[in-house]
């Protein structure tokens, strides 16, 4: 029995190295669209705010946009990509689109991530955010984690 158990296990590493069982890809599938955006707040003052991709307005930020989406949570998106990291998006037009998904594909490989022109959990605690303080005067870029958001 013993014997039968270290052969599978030894079988399924194998499997795995070779690629016969994938990760990739499905593990994209099985998270849903970003439908809408939530405000999020930085430090105990919430003196500055940024707007992430969520499932439904204020919903979990557990979510993925790629080629083909539209609103206001690509625009924000499109955004972020424009002013901290001076990508051409195509404009600020919340369809993402070719030049959106080249951006994306850009900023995720300078920051280190596999460059799948696909927002998700990943790209999302990388990229530094579009922050803009409570007048909208002044703005700045930062992670999620970086400024304490909430």
């Amino acid at each position: 029995m013993k014997f039968k158990r270290t052969l599978a296990t030894l079988g399924s590493a194998a499997a795995m190295t070779a690629g016969l069982i994938g990760l990739g890809p499905a593990a994209h599938a099985a998270i849903p669209g970003c439908t809408s955006y939530a405000i999020y707040y930085s430090g105990s003052t919430n003196a500055w705010h940024t707007k992430v991709p969520t499932v439904g307005l204020q919903g979990t930020n557990f979510c993925t946009l790629r080629a083909g989406a539209s609103g206001t949570q690509v625009y924000h998106l499109q955004d972020t990509l424009n002013y901290c990291y001076g990508q051409d998006v195509g404009g600020l037009d919340g369809v993402f689109g070719a030049k959106t998904t080249a951006a994306l594909k850009r900023v995720q490989a300078s920051l280190g991530l596999d460059a799948d022109g696909v927002y998700g959990p990943q790209t999302r605690d990388k990229l530094k955010w579009h922050w803009s303080n409570m007048e909208g005067a002044h703005n700045t870029c930062n992670t999620l984690t970086g400024a304490g958001a909430h």
